[in-house]
């Protein structure tokens, strides 16, 4: 009888340090770092920006823009991609007067803070999968307005 609980013991022991190290290989594939795309975009009604270097958006993120914000137009000022570490953050200049700051968190969810000339401008906290994205922005002069267009690579 001594035997067969030393033996069941043993096995449960076993099973245990088997289970442990399951969940501790599960969490390490669920906590990855993020290849991150951000966009910097001005929105506006005009026609054409007043930079002939900015292209309008590719016409499939313009309609999604169109949904939520109301111009009527969106230019693509800026492209930035980058690597956000496993629970790390990373800065992404996306302008002169324009930094995000990405910090990758559980969930899979990410922090983001905007900051503007120098200035926090917002900070969000959002889930981020692949294949979608969220938008952070502020209002600009004449009406305008400037979003950074955030998405995890595939």
């Amino acid at each position: 009888m001594i035997l067969f609980r030393r033996s069941l013991l043993a096995r449960a022991g076993l099973l245990l340090s088997w289970l442990l190290a399951s969940l501790a290989f599960t969490t390490s594939l669920q906590a990855e770092e993020l290849k991150i795309e951000a966009k910097l975009v001005w929105g506006t009604d005009d026609p054409k920006s007043t930079d002939p270097s900015h292209k309008p958006v590719d016409e499939a993120l313009a309609k999604e823009l169109r949904k939520t914000f109301k111009w009527k137009n969106y230019f693509l000022i800026n492209t930035q991609n980058g690597i956000v570490p496993n629970r790390g953050t990373k800065q992404f200049q996306m302008s002169k007067q324009c930094t995000i700051e990405i910090t990758e968190l559980e969930g899979p969810k990410v922090e983001v803070k905007l900051i503007g000339e120098g200035k926090p401008v917002n900070k969000t906290t959002k889930a981020l999968s692949r294949g979608e994205f969220f938008t952070l922005g502020g209002e600009s002069k004449n009406g305008c307005a400037w979003f950074v267009v955030v998405s995890q690579q595939q």
